[in-house]
């Protein structure tokens, strides 16, 4: 029957059965688990921040804030939060989101800002349903102060 099969294939192709040289398997098995190790190494070309948005480096006293509009960034996996704080006789009065995903967990955690107006803290909840934007965006803020704080 096996016979069979290979006359009937070698009439419809016209090539006789062809063998794949073990070497040429070895090599692609090598190229696969080279590729497997690299991206286990690697993961898969994520552009992760080595900053998670809960990492706080310590409290910051929004006192000693200097008056002025202040800039803040973090970046979290391909995305990017941008915020301006704005300071005012030693009060954060208003922070403004420059740059938001755009999708309703990020505009729901836009009242992790007004929180942390209200409370002249970062030390704040964040908003239910929208954990990781929230301290994103928290984070963003805490960026922004540091920043001001160095100048």
């Amino acid at each position: 029957m096996v016979g069979e099969i290979g006359e009937a294939l070698f009439l419809v192709t016209g090539e006789r059965e062809r063998k794949v040289p073990m070497q040429n398997v070895r090599h692609s098995l090598l190229l696969l688990l080279l590729l497997v190790v690299t991206l286990a190494l690697f993961g898969c070309g994520a552009n992760r921040s080595a900053e998670k948005p809960n990492d706080s480096q310590g409290s910051i006293d929004f006192g000693s804030i200097p008056d002025g509009t202040h800039r803040g960034l973090f970046t979290y996996g391909a995305f990017n939060f941008i915020v301006e704080v704005v300071a005012e006789n030693g009060r954060v009065t208003t922070i403004n989101v420059v740059q938001n995903r755009d999708n309703q967990q990020s505009e729901d955690a836009v009242a992790v800002l007004a929180r942390i107006v209200e409370a002249q803290s970062l030390d704040v909840d964040a908003v239910s349903g929208a954990t990781a934007t929230s301290r994103a965006l928290t984070k963003a803020v805490e960026n922004a102060l540091r920043q001001a704080l160095n100048q």
